[in-house]
C-alpha cells in the first residue's frame, strides 16, 4: 500500500524525544518508525547524524519522503544520498535508532522546536555515535580522506615543525593538499549546527562518500595544516573553520577532567558566538541558539523563536551585563557590527551576530585571564597568569541602565584620538597636536611604547602572559633595521610594508624614521642574531605584529596627549578615548546627536592605550569628570 496522507506529528510530552529507525526498503520506498522516549528512562542505543540541511541544487526543499504509519513524511533532500549510502554499506536495515534533527523534531511547531534546541547536550552526548555526513563522493575525495587518516600517523610521529614541513612542503603533496583543501571545504564545515554536534558526542565518524575517517584522525590532520604554513591553506576560511572546532572540542574536553590542567576551562556563548557567528545558519536567532548546548553558561539565554533575531542578540548582552556585572561584551561590537547601511538603525553597543567575521585571534576582552567571554586556546595553552590582565577601570564597578535601544554607561572621557597608522585599508592619518613641540621621551622609550602597543603588551595571543619588554623591543628594532638596510626577510613582507606606509609617521613630534635612526638600539641590529620571523610562533614580537595588524586589522593611533595605541579599522580623528566602569578595556565613542539635540555617542570599539590599560588613568581627577554616556 502506497502513503498518501501527510504524516502528523503526535505532540511529544515533557522530557521526550523521538528517535527514527528504518524497518523497510522497497527501492524508491523506504518506511520508518518515528518513535517518543523519555529522557528520564534507560533510552535504546542510538546514533545521531549531523550534516547540512542545504544542497546546492534544491537548498532546504523536501525531495525526499520516508513512509511512516502508513503516512508520508516529506524529507530534506540531503538526508537522500545518505540514505542511499547507508543502503549501499547493509546498515539501513540494521535496527539501528537514529536522532536526525529535521525528521525528530516538529520543525513546524516552535514551542517543541524551542524545547528541544534546549536538550541538544543531552541527545548528542548520550549517542553511541554520531556520523558526520560530508556528502557524496567526488573526485578527490578518497584522496583527500586517505591524506586525513596519513596525516594523523605524521602527527604521532611527534616530529618538529621544520621536519614536518621538509616532509609535507614539497610538491609531491600539492595534489593532497588540495584535496585536503576540499574536504574541508564542504558545506558541513560552515554549519551552525553542526559546532555543538560535533564537540558534544562522545564519538564521531566522518563520511565521505562511502570513505570514513575518525574525529582523531580529522582533528590531528588540522594540526599538522597548522603547521604547514607554506601551503596556502593556513589563512583560508575554510581551515579556520574546522580549526576553531577543534579547539572547541579541546577545551570542552579538559573541561570534563576534574583534577587535571585545563579543568577549569570555560566555553562561555558569548566566545562561541565570536568564533562561530562566520557559520552558515537557516536561522538567525540560531547564531545563538545553535551554540547554546554547548556553552557553560547556557542559562543565560533561554530559547525562543517569538523574538526577531535583533532583539535576541540585544537581550543577549543586556543578560550578559547583568550576569557577569561587566560591559566587556560590548567590545565584540567593534568586531561585529551590521552593514553601514543599517548601522545608524542598530544600537552600536551589541554585536550583530550576523556579521560574517572569521575571526582567529580574540579580541582584547577576551583575554585568558577572565572566563565571561575568554578563548579558545588551544589545550597545551591553557596556563594563565593571573597577575596579566587588562583592567582599565580598575576595581570600579559597572554603573549603567537600559533605555529600549540605549545603553546608558557611567565612565569618563581621557584623551582624544589625534593620528592614525596607514593600513592596508587606509591611509596614514597625521597627528596635529605637537607640532615643533620637543618630546620630553627618548627615541627608545617611544619606539619600545610603539612595541607593546603592536604586541598590546602581551607575549602570546591568548593574552596570557605579560610582553618581554626589553626582548620584544630589540627583536622589534633588529627586524626594522634590517629592513632599512634592504635585507631581504621573505616572511616579513606585511612588516615591511607597515614600516613603508608609516615611517613618516608622527608620534610627539618625532617620526618612526627620525627615531629608529636615532635609537642605541639600532648601532648593533645588523650584527646580533636575527629575530624569529615565523608567524607560525605567535609569542614573538613578529607573530604578534602579524597578529594584531593583519589579523585583528588593529591600526596604530597617538591622542593628543602623545599616548601611543590601537585602535580599530573604522576609527577616525576626533574619536574619544574613553574609560567605561565595569570595562576591561578603553574604548573610543563618538559623539553623535540624535533629533531632540541631546548629545548620544555610537561605540567605535575597544582600544589599547599603553600605560593605560590597569586603571592608572582613573586618578581622583578623572573619577571626578565622570559622567554618563547614551551610547546608541
Amino acid at each position: 500500500m502506497v502513503a498518501t496522507a501527510l504524516y502528523k506529528y503526535q505532540p511529544l510530552r515533557p522530557n521526550q524525544i523521538r528517535l527514527l529507525k528504518f524497518v523497510s526498503d522497497h527501492g524508491r520506498r523506504t518506511s520508518a518508525v518515528l518513535q517518543a522516549f523519555a529522557l528520564d528512562e534507560p533510552l535504546p542505543a542510538y546514533r545521531c547524524i549531523s550534516y547540512t540541511w542545504a544542497i546546492d541544487e534544491t537548498g532546504t526543499a523536501r525531495t525526499f519522503a520516508l513512509e511512516i504509519d502508513e503516512e508520508t513524511l516529506p524529507v530534506l533532500g540531503s538526508l537522500g544520498p545518505f540514505i542511499q549510502t547507508l543502503r549501499e554499506k547493509d546498515q539501513l536495515l540494521d535496527g539501528s535508532w537514529w536522532w536526525i534533527d529535521s525528521i525528530c523534531i516538529d520543525q513546524a511547531n516552535l514551542e517543541e522546536r524551542a524545547e528541544q534546541v534546549q536538550r541538544i547536550n543531552l541527545i548528542y552526548s548520550q549517542a553511541e555515535i554520531t556520523v558526520v555526513w560530508l556528502g557524496i563522493q567526488s573526485s578527490d575525495s578518497d584522496l583527500a580522506v586517505d591524506f586525513v587518516k596519513f596525516l594523523e600517523k605524521t602527527s604521532r610521529r611527534h616530529l618538529s615543525a621544520s621536519e614536518a614541513r621538509a616532509l609535507l612542503e614539497t610538491d609531491s603533496y600539492r595534489p593532497h593538499w588540495k584535496a585536503f583543501e576540499n574536504f574541508l571545504s564542504r558545506k558541513w564545515w560552515t554549519r551552525m549546527w553542526s559546532v555543538q554536534e560535533f564537540v558534544l558526542s562522545p564519538r564521531v565518524s566522518f563520511w565521505c562518500g562511502m570513505r570514513t575517517a575518525s574525529r582523531v584522525a580529522v582533528c590531528l590532520s588540522i594540526l599538522m595544516a597548522d603547521v604547514c604554513t607554506s601551503v596556502g591553506i593556513k589563512e583560508k576560511p575554510c581551515f579556520t573553520h574546522a580549526n576553531h572546532r577543534r579547539r572547541a572540542l579541546m577545551v570542552y574536553k579538559a573541561s570534563k577532567k576534574p583534577g587535571k590542567p585545563g579543568a577549569e576551562a570555560r566555553l562561555p556563548l558569548a566566545a562561541l558566538s565570536a568564533y562561530f557567528c562566520c557559520m552558515d545558519a537557516t536561522d538567525d536567532r540560531d547564531r545563538i541558539y545553535g551554540l547554546r548546548g554547548l556553552a557553560t553558561d547556557q542559562d543565560l539565554m533561554p530559547v525562543s523563536y517569538a523574538m526577531t533575531a535583533q532583539e535576541v542578540y540585544r537581550l543577549f548582552a543586556q543578560r550578559f551585563i547583568e550576569a557577569y556585572n561587566s560591559l566587556d561584551i560590548i567590545c565584540l561590537a567593534s568586531i561585529y557590527s551590521g552593514p553601514p547601511a543599517l548601522a545608524s538603525t542598530r544600537p552600536s553597543w551589541v554585536p550583530d551576530w550576523q556579521k560574517r567575521v572569521t575571526i582567529v585571534i580574540p579580541a582584547m576582552v577576551s583575554q585568558s585571564c577572565k572566563t565571561h567571554i575568554g578563548n579558545l586556546r588551544p589545550s597545551l595553552s591553557l596556563e594563565v597568569d593571573p597577575g596579566v590582565c587588562f583592567s582599565a577601570s580598575g576595581n570600579i564597578p559597572p554603573v549603567y541602565s537600559f533605555d529600549k535601544a540605549t545603553l546608558n554607561a557611567q565612565g569618563t572621557i581621557v584623551d582624544t584620538v589625534d593620528g592614525l597608522a596607514g593600513s592596508a585599508h587606509s591611509p596614514m592619518v597625521r597627528s596635529s597636536g605637537w607640532g615643533a613641540s620637543a618630546s620630553s621621551f627618548s627615541a627608545t622609550e617611544i619606539l619600545t611604547s610603539v612595541c607593546r602597543s603592536l604586541a598590546l603588551d602581551r607575549k602570546d595571543r591568548y593574552m596570557r602572559f605579560a610582553m618581554p619588554t626589553e626582548a620584544f623591543s630589540l627583536d622589534f628594532v633588529r627586524l626594522l633595521v634590517r629592513i632599512v638596510n634592504g635585507i631581504d626577510l621573505p616572511s616579513c613582507r606585511t612588516l615591511r610594508q607597515w614600516y613603508e606606509d608609516n615611517k613618516l609617521f608622527e608620534i610627539q613630534g618625532r617620526t618612526l624614521e627620525s627615531m629608529l635612526q636615532g635609537c642605541p638600539l639600532a648601532d648593533t641590529a645588523l650584527t646580533d642574531p636575527a629575530p624569529n620571523e615565523d608567524e607560525y610562533y605567535h609569542d614573538t614580537i613578529f607573530g604578534r605584529f602579524f597578529d594584531t595588524v593583519v589579523r585583528m586589522s588593529l591600526r596604530m593611533m597617538v591622542t593628543k596627549d602623545g599616548r601611543v595605541g590601537m585602535a580599530p579599522e573604522r576609527t577616525v580623528k576626533g574619536d574619544l578615548v574613553c574609560i567605561l566602569f565595569g570595562c576591561s578595556v578603553p574604548v573610543l565613542l563618538r559623539p553623535t546627536d540624535d533629533d531632540g539635540g541631546q548629545q548620544s555617542f555610537r561605540l567605535v570599539g575597544e582600544c589599547f592605550v599603553d600605560g593605560w590599560m590597569s586603571g592608572e588613568v582613573l586618578d581622583e581627577a578623572a573619577f571626578a569628570r565622570r559622567r554618563m554616556f547614551a551610547i546608541c
